[in-house]
């Protein structure tokens, strides 16, 4: 029985941290322009920013929110899930082959 109630305490409380370190739009879009300026260089991470917010859709499920950073419909899309303050790539465009 107190295994029980030890239990149910700890995912209380292992939700309520996820409903308060869920993290905001304006941390996504920072997160990916760091990305961006990793692996791309410093100009293109600077433009990123403004671009990133603005082709990006956020939807909070209360837990976690999902981010997806798409210009046109048919083109690949970066999708992230935010969860405890950090940030999981889900999709990513994949690099070109070499010819």
């Amino acid at each position: 029985m107190k295994i029980q109630y030890f239990l149910a305490i700890a995912l209380l409380i292992v939700v309520l941290f996820a409903l308060t370190s869920n993290p905001s739009k304006d941390d996504y879009v920072a997160f990916a322009k760091n990305e961006i300026t990793e692996e791309a260089g410093g100009f293109v991470g600077m433009i990123s920013g403004p671009f990133i917010n603005s082709y990006t859709t956020a939807k909070n499920y209360g837990l976690f929110s999902l981010y997806e950073t798409k210009v046109e419909e048919d083109e690949e899309k970066l999708m992230a899930v935010g969860l405890f303050n950090n940030f999981i790539w889900i999709s990513t465009p994949e690099s070109s082959p070499e010819k």
